[in-house]
């Protein structure tokens, strides 16, 4: 190649150099874009079905407190096993997003401690139709009501991070499941939030049944 043709070479080469970085780094920004996006979306379905689950709660616990309190009318079995069928699907959807939180975002002890409780209080509405009886959330200083309200948040906090943090290892993913559904919840629970007669005490056997 002569002189006249280096030059030549030169003046396309540069440019097409610079074109073809410019092109490779546009596609990297574009699929990480892309990448972020998703994973942003998915963060908002969990978090949108978080939000369905809170409301559906609150709108079969007044259902509940109707039929039990303000009805005039008994409500037949097939009904009481309508309500029933509503609260364990729900106590289903929520199992369903513990379970993404768990393997999903890496918790702390805290963490575990706000899901687990909030678990146990999604599983007071079931039982208390298993009872035929309202809730008992009858002010919004009870305790039980104004700790559901304050876990909900948190709770709604954490699902925000589904899918917007790296997952935690297979192994770790299972102790955090483990922990976060164990019994223990259900005594934390009852002992701090629930009022009991004082003629009432809960023996131990019956604390175990409530998870």
């Amino acid at each position: 190649m002569d002189d006249t043709g280096f030059e030549v070479f030169k003046l396309f080469a540069g440019p097409l150099v610079t074109v073809g970085l410019a092109w490779i780094a546009g596609n990297r920004i574009s699929a990480n874009w892309s990448h972020r996006q998703k994973h942003r979306e998915y963060s908002l379905a969990v978090v949108a079905e978080f939000y369905r689950v809170y409301g559906d709660f609150f709108a079969l616990w007044k259902m509940c407190n109707y039929t039990f309190r303000d009805s005039k009318s008994d409500p037949t079995p097939e009904f009481i096993q309508g309500l029933l069928d509503r609260a364990t699907a729900l106590e289903a959807r929520v199992e369903a997003l513990l379970l993404r939180v768990a393997s999903e975002v890496t918790l702390d002890k805290d963490d575990e401690r706000t899901l687990g409780l909030y678990r146990q209080g999604v599983q007071l509405l079931r039982q208390s139709i298993v009872k035929r009886r309202i809730l008992g959330w009858i002010s919004s200083e009870h305790p039980g009501y104004k700790a559901f309200k304050v876990l909900s948040v948190a709770v709604g906090r954490l699902m925000a991070k589904v899918g917007a943090e790296q997952a935690p290892n297979l192994d770790r993913a299972q102790k955090q499941m483990a922990a976060i559904t164990s019994n223990i919840w259900s005594k934390e629970w009852l002992r701090e939030f629930a009022k009991k007669p004082e003629t009432n005490q809960t023996t131990d056997a019956k604390l175990d049944q409530v998870a």
